[in-house]
């Protein structure tokens, strides 16, 4: 990260796949003998001081899920290549990779208060063409593409701190026939909204 001009600061980040220990538990559904890793992202964002109140960030994600069988193997592989459940080329949850835009803002109201909001846009990885990706993917429905985030920080007399954000992803559906059902009959749908709520108190040693 680094400063381009006074009011302008540009960042890239990448993290590679994270290897974990095959889950023993589920050495029968997740593919590689129940291996489950996080996959490699990279991230871009540029961030603008526009006033001394007023800073604007956007930052752009990519997120690899294609290069972690147990989330990028089609579903298909144990429909159509008959690859069972846990094998090295098993069905994933047919995930693809995503792009991620990201906008913030964050305004100093006061001395003390900080108010911040932002919207998130991704690609949905779900796409529900590979047969049997809606009806499996009901164990892990992310099909969410949008959210937005408020939150604020406020400062105490005492230096101590008090945060809250919340975030809300927008519901979003994918819809898909099922297999093996005749044509326009017994269609699958999985969908997905969230809410969440966190709030921080910070001491100032």
């Amino acid at each position: 990260m680094g400063k381009i001009t006074p009011t302008v600061t540009i960042g890239a980040a990448y993290a590679s796949k994270m290897n974990f220990e095959e889950f023993s538990k589920y050495k029968g559904l997740f593919a590689e003998q129940g291996d489950f890793d996080i996959p490699e992202n990279y991230n871009l964002g540029v961030a603008w001081q526009a006033t001394p109140a007023v800073k604007l960030a956007l930052d752009y994600q990519r997120i690899n899920y294609g290069k972690v069988a147990s989330v990028g193997n089609p579903v298909s592989n144990l429909l159509v290549l008959g690859q069972p459940l846990g094998s090295a080329n098993g069905p994933g949850f047919g995930y693809s990779n995503i792009d991620v835009w990201k906008l913030g803002t964050e305004y100093k109201y006061s001395q003390n208060l900080t108010l911040r909001a932002g919207y998130s846009h991704s690609d949905n990885p779900i796409s529900g063409s590979d047969l049997g990706e809606v009806l499996f993917n009901i164990l892990a429905p992310a099909v969410i593409e949008n959210h937005v985030t408020l939150g604020f920080t406020y400062t105490l007399s005492s230096g101590d701190e008090v945060s809250m954000a919340y975030m809300h992803g927008f519901k979003n559906d994918v819809s898909a026939a099922r297999p093996g059902a005749p044509f326009g009959t017994n269609v699958d749908t999985i969908e997905m909204y969230q809410n969440s709520l966190g709030i921080q108190y910070s001491w100032k040693m």
